[in-house]
């Protein structure tokens, strides 16, 4: 087994596949942690994967989130050893949009020997989330949350590697929601309008690793 140095990234199967309907899982959810502490991905029962801190949660298409079952497969994952290279703190009373996180990410300036156009940058904020919504996969129309309080994980993906791992900034979100105080909630992030009080930790991946199904029928999936 290949080691996993700090911030490599250990994927399994295309985000394109996962559009073109190929569900069948192959890695477990136990065996995620021989490889990072913290990734996204999707189940071959169609909930999506949260990794954090070596604990893997599934989200359900409604948003609720469970601890995930160790032989629970994967058709798609995207798992690090996440150490951040830079941690930045966002000062109280300024905010940070979805678009903000976006251009941070892929600003040279903002992020030396970090940020970057065309490398996978992992990235992992705690704090406040405002106007939250959420993608929820074969859904009428996504989710919508006022205010959550938890941890967003996920990865700023440079424009050729899309069609393999996913949209610019493919992160998932799971945390408190505050009109409840209990419920967790969660679910892949389409856009928020800001974060409070953020603690953001950004690493960058050295190397890329990609595991292919040995399904018969990943063979007949039209990738191009």
């Amino acid at each position: 087994m290949v080691a996993s140095i700090p911030n490599d990234v250990f994927q399994f199967s295309t985000w394109t596949a996962v559009h073109k309907g190929f569900n069948l899982g192959q890695p477990r959810a136990a065996d995620l942690t021989s490889h990072g502490t913290d990734g996204i991905g999707v189940f071959e029962h169609g909930h999506i994967m949260l990794l954090l801190d070596c604990r893997a949660y599934a989200i359900s298409r409604e948003g609720n989130v469970t601890s995930a079952m160790a032989n629970d497969r994967l058709c798609f994952a995207m798992v690090t050893v996440f150490q951040p290279l830079r941690l930045i703190e966002i000062a109280q009373g300024t905010s940070l949009s979805y678009t903000g996180l976006e251009e941070l990410l892929a600003s040279t300036d903002a992020l030396p020997a970090v940020g970057g156009m065309n490398s996978i940058l992992p990235f992992k904020i705690k704090g406040t989330f405002t106007n939250v919504t959420l993608f929820l996969e074969k859904a009428t129309q996504n989710r919508q949350l006022r205010k959550v309080e938890g941890t967003l994980f996920g990865y700023r993906v440079p424009a050729w590697m899309e069609s393999i791992s996913g949209p610019k900034l493919h992160c998932h979100l799971m945390g408190v929601e505050s009109d409840t105080d209990e419920l967790i909630v969660g679910g892949r992030v389409d856009s928020f309008e800001a974060v409070v009080d953020p603690d953001i930790g950004i690493g960058k991946c050295g190397r890329f690793h990609l595991g292919f199904p040995q399904e018969e029928a990943w063979e007949s999936v039209e990738l191009a």
